[in-house]
C-alpha cells in the first residue's frame, strides 16, 4: 500500500506518525500515572482515613447504643463528595447507622472496613464506599485541557516541520529527480553542482560522481561493443576461413596423387574417406569400399598386416614405411603399398589418415638394380685396377712436371736477379765512372801543383787549384753517394730476393726500395710507376717475397697490359683495414684481361704470350707466394680496355711459421 504513495505523502505521514506516536505514548503514560496519584489523594487515603476516625468514634456510641451521635459522625463524612455510603454495624451485624447517597454511584466503587473495639473486644464495625465519579470528570476535564493544548502542538510542529521538509528535502528531492531523469535519459554532459554540505549535498555530489562514472562506463561499454563486434567480425571471418580452409583441404585431399585413407577411431577403426587416388590405384569406387565392411577387410592379403598397423596407431599415434600387400577391386591384382599415418584430433572426434603408396615397381626396380650392381661391382673393380696402373703412370709424368716447374721458377728468380744486377751495373756506371773521372783530375791537378811548388808558383795558381778542388771533391761526394745508395738499396733487395728471412719493416719505405730498384727496367720502358703507401704500416713479414710479387706484377704489367706507343701507369697503394691486415692494390690502366682468362691466369705455364717473352710463371709465382708465405690472399678484377686491378690482403703479422 505505501508503494502506491508519493514521496511528500510518505514524508508526512512519517512526520505525523513520528509527532502522534510519541505524544500518545508519552500522553498515556502521564495520564495514568495522574489517575493513580489523584486515586490514591483523593480516594484511598481519605476512604482509610474515614474508617480509621469512625473505627475509634464508633465504640462508645455503639456500645451506648447511641444513633444520634453516631449518625453525626457519619453525616460528617458524608460531607466528602466522593463518599457514597457509610454503615456501622453492631456487634450482631445489624445496621447500626446507615446513610447512602444513591446520585453519587458514578465511576468505579471502592470500599473499606474496620472493626470497633473497645476494651479490645470487637463490638462491631464499620464500611465505608468511595466513588471515583466526580475524580474521572475531574481529570476528563484537565486530560481534555491537555489534549488540546498537545494538538495544538503538535499542528504547528508538524507545520514546521512539514514547511521544512517542503523547503529542506522534498524541493531539493524534486530537482535530484529531475537530473536523475536527465541521467536516466543520457544527458551526462550536464555537472550535478551542489553547494549545500549536508547528506543531499552528499548525495548530489555522489549523483555527479555516478555521472561521471557512467560516462566512463559508457565509453567503456562503446569500446567494449566497438570489441566485441571486431571479435564478431573476426569470428566470421575466422568461420569464412575455416570453411574456406575445409574446403581446401578436401580439395587438396581429392587432389592429392598420393592414395590416401580416412578412419574414424571408437571402438574401433571405421573407415569413412577415400581420395581419387585411392580410387584410381586400387579400382574401388567410393561407394563399394566405404558402404561394405567385408570389402574393407577383403582390401588386405592378410588381415594380420591390417591387425598390426591398427594396434601400431593404437600404441603409438601414428606408422611409418609398413609394407603390405593389398587388393585391388575386381581387376585379381595385388599392389606392395608403403604404408604411414598419424592419429590426428579434430574437435571431439579422433581421425586416422593412412597414407597407401604403391611402391610394386619401385621394388622390382630395386632388385634389378642389385642384380646391375653386383655386375657393375665386378666392371667396377676390373676398371679400378687399370685406374691404378694408370694413376700410376701419371703420378711419374707429374713428378717429372713438378721438376720442370721448379726448375723454372728457380730459372725465372735466376733471370729477374740477372736482369736486376744489370739494371744496377747500369745505374752505377754512370756515377763510378764520373767519380774517377773527377778523382784523375783531381791527381793531374794535384801532380802540378807538386811540381809548381818546386819551381815557385803564384797564389792564384793555388786559388784556383783549391777552388776546383773544392768543386771536384763535391761533385766527386755526390756521385759515390749516388753509387752508395745504389749499392744499399741493391743488398737489401738482394738479400731479401735470396732469401725468406723474417723481419720488421715498413711498408712504405720497402715499397720505395723496390720502386728505386727497379728504377732501370723502369726507364727503359714508355711506363710509369707511382705509389701512395701511408706512412707507419709496420709488417712482421717477408719483404722478400713481397718484392718479388711487386716486381714480378710490374712486370706483367709491362708485357702484357701495354702494347704499342701506349705510355702506361701502374698505381700502387695500401690501406689497413679490420686492424690487423693491410690490403695493397696493384692498378694499370692498360687493356685489361678477357673473362674467360680471368680465372686462368694463376694457373702455372698459362701465358698469352708464349714465345714472346712470357713464361706462364710469373702471376703463378705470385699467387704462390702471397697465398704460401705471406699468408695471404689474392684477387683480381679487370675491365677491357680500362685496366687490371690486383688486390692482395695480407696480415700484419704473419703466423705461419
Amino acid at each position: 500500500m505505501l508503494g502506491k504513495l508519493s514521496l511528500r505523502q510518505i514524508l508526512i505521514l512519517g512526520v505525523a506518525l513520528g509527532i502522534l506516536l510519541p505524544a500518545l505514548v508519552v500522553g498515556r503514560f502521564l495520564l495514568v500515572d495522574r489517575y493513580e496519584r489523584e486515586l490514591d489523594l483523593r480516594v484511598r487515603t481519605p476512604m482509610s482515613q474515614y474508617a480509621d476516625m469512625l473505627s475509634s468514634a464508633m465504640a462508645v456510641p455503639v456500645w451506648n447504643v447511641d444513633k444520634e451521635v453516631a449518625t453525626q459522625f457519619v453525616k460528617a463524612v458524608m460531607r466528602d463528595p466522593a463518599v457514597l455510603q457509610v454503615t456501622v454495624e453492631d456487634e450482631s451485624r445489624s445496621q447500626f447507622v446507615h446513610i447512602e447517597i444513591a446520585e453519587r454511584r458514578i465511576g468505579e466503587v471502592m470500599h473499606e472496613e474496620r472493626p470497633i473495639f473497645l476494651n479490645n473486644k470487637q463490638i462491631g464495625k464499620v464500611i465505608i464506599e468511595l466513588s471515583t465519579g466526580r475524580l474521572d470528570h475531574d481529570l476528563l476535564i484537565d486530560f481534555l485541557k491537555l489534549g488540546g493544548a498537545i494538538l495544538a502542538q503538535v499542528l504547528i510542529s508538524f507545520g514546521f516541520i512539514l514547511l521544512l521538509f517542503e523547503r529542506r528535502i522534498v524541493h531539493p528531492l524534486q530537482a535530484l529527480q529531475n537530473i536523475t531523469a536527465d541521467l536516466a535519459r543520457g544527458k551526462l554532459d550536464k555537472a550535478v553542482i551542489w553547494h549545500r554540505k549536508d547528506e543531499i549535498g552528499s548525495f548530489a555530489n555522489s549523483l555527479d560522481k555516478m555521472r561521471l562514472d557512467l560516462g566512463a562506463l559508457l565509453s567503456e561499454r562503446d569500446l567494449k561493443n566497438e570489441i566485441l563486434q571486431q571479435e564478431l567480425n573476426d569470428r566470421l571471418r575466422a568461420e569464412q576461413a575455416l570453411r574456406f580452409t575445409e574446403e581446401k583441404f578436401t580439395a587438396i585431399f581429392h587432389a592429392s596423387p598420393v592414395a590416401m585413407t580416412v578412419f574414424r577411431k571408437t571402438t574401433s577403426f571405421t573407415m569413412i574417406d577415400v581420395n581419387d587416388a585411392w580410387v584410381r590405384q586400387f579400382g574401388w569406387s567410393h561407394d563399394d569400399i566405404l558402404n561394405s565392411p567385408e570389402k574393407q577387410i577383403a582390401l588386405w592379403r592378410n588381415k594380420e598386416d591390417l591387425d598390426a598397423v591398427m594396434q601400431n596407431v593404437e600404441h603409438h599415434g601414428e606408422i611409418h614405411d609398413y609394407e603390405a600387400w593389398l587388393h585391388c577391386g575386381h581387376q585379381e591384382k595385388i599392389l606392395l603399398c608403403n604404408i604411414s599415418g598419424r592419429l590426428i584430433r579434430l574437435s571431439e572426434e579422433s581421425l586416422l589418415v593412412l597414407v597407401q603408396e604403391d611402391i610394386t615397381e619401385k621394388r622390382h626396380n630395386e632388385s634389378e638394380i642389385r642384380t646391375l650392381n653386383s655386375s657393375l661391382e665386378r666392371r667396377v673393380s676390373e676398371r679400378t685396377n687399370a685406374l691404378e696402373i694408370a694413376n700410376s703412370e701419371l703420378t711419374i709424368v707429374l713428378e717429372n712436371l713438378q721438376r720442370a716447374q721448379h726448375e723454372l721458377l728457380r730459372t725465372e728468380k735466376m733471370a729477374a736477379l740477372g736482369s736486376l744486377v744489370a739494371g744496377i751495373a747500369h745505374e752505377l756506371n754512370t756515377p763510378i765512372g764520373t767519380s774517377v773521372t773527377i778523382a784523375s783530375t783531381l791527381q793531374q791537378h794535384t801532380e802540378q801543383i807538386i811540381a809548381g811548388m818546386k819551381t815557385g808558383m803564384r797564389r792564384s795558381t793555388l786559388d784556383e787549384f783549391l777552388q776546383n778542388t773544392r768543386n771536384g771533391t763535391d761533385i766527386l761526394m755526390r756521385n759515390l753517394g749516388k753509387a752508395s745508395e745504389l749499392v744499399v738499396s741493391f743488398k737489401q733487395v738482394a738479400v731479401d730476393q735470396t732469401s725468406a728471412n723474417r723481419r720488421l719493416f715498413v711498408l712504405d719505405e720497402t715499397i720505395a726500395e723496390i720502386v728505386l730498384t727497379l728504377g732501370p727496367t723502369i726507364r727503359k720502358t714508355r711506363h710509369e710507376v707511382v705509389y701512395t703507401i701511408p706512412p707507419k704500416i709496420i709488417l712482421d713479414s717477408y719483404p722478400g717475397p713481397l718484392g718479388q710479387v711487386l716486381t714480378n706484377l710490374i712486370n706483367n704489367a709491362f708485357i702484357h697490359a701495354f702494347e704499342g706507343d701506349t705510355r702506361g701507369v701502374v698505381d700502387i697503394s695500401a690501406k689497413l683495414f679490420e686492424e690487423d691486415r693491410v690490403e695493397i692494390v696493384v692498378s694499370d690502366n692498360g687493356k685489361g684481361i678477357p673473362a674467360a682468362n680471368l680465372g686462368r691466369i694463376f694457373d702455372p705455364f698459362f701465358t698469352t704470350k708464349l714465345g714472346q717473352g712470357g713464361s706462364g710463371l710469373g702471376l703463378n709465382i705470385v699467387y704462390n707466394l702471397v697465398t704460401g708465405v705471406l699468408d695471404g690472399h689474392i684477387s683480381v678484377d679487370s675491365i677491357i680496355d680500362q685496366g687490371t686491378i690486383f688486390i692482395i690482403s695480407l696480415p700484419l703479422t704473419v703466423f705461419k711459421k
